[in-house]
């Protein structure tokens, strides 16, 4: 049986930014809940990684994309770990499968 960890997100580009070879796209979307009838607005960040092998897709999204863009992105979390100070650290990895852009900040201005 094959097991499958994805996310999925459609959301706002917030900062683009070149990490070595690779580039992050910061993606903002909505996590409001109700707590006691009172909506309480969150927002959700993740922060996704083009792998420089994505060559085709790291250069469209460094060409094409702006902050405030509506995009649908897929991208397959991994865990990683470093060492800080002696003392072993945790977090994830968003690498990116899919990215679209859906609604450009530029024609939402023109609405």
């Amino acid at each position: 049986m094959t097991q499958l960890c994805e996310v999925i997100q459609i959301g706002r580009v917030g900062k683009i930014k070149e990490v070595g070879q690779n580039l992050i796209i910061s993606v903002a979307s909505d996590a409001s809940y109700k707590k006691e009838g009172e909506w309480i607005d969150r927002t959700n960040w993740i922060d996704h990684t083009i792998f420089a092998r994505q060559e085709g897709l790291k250069k469209w999204a460094g060409e094409k994309l702006q902050s405030g863009d509506l995009v649908f992105i897929r991208s397959t979390p991994a865990q990683t770990s470093w060492d800080h100070n002696g003392e072993k650290r945790y977090g994830y990895t968003f690498s990116v499968s899919e990215l679209r852009l859906e609604v450009a900040k530029e024609d939402m201005k023109a609405r």
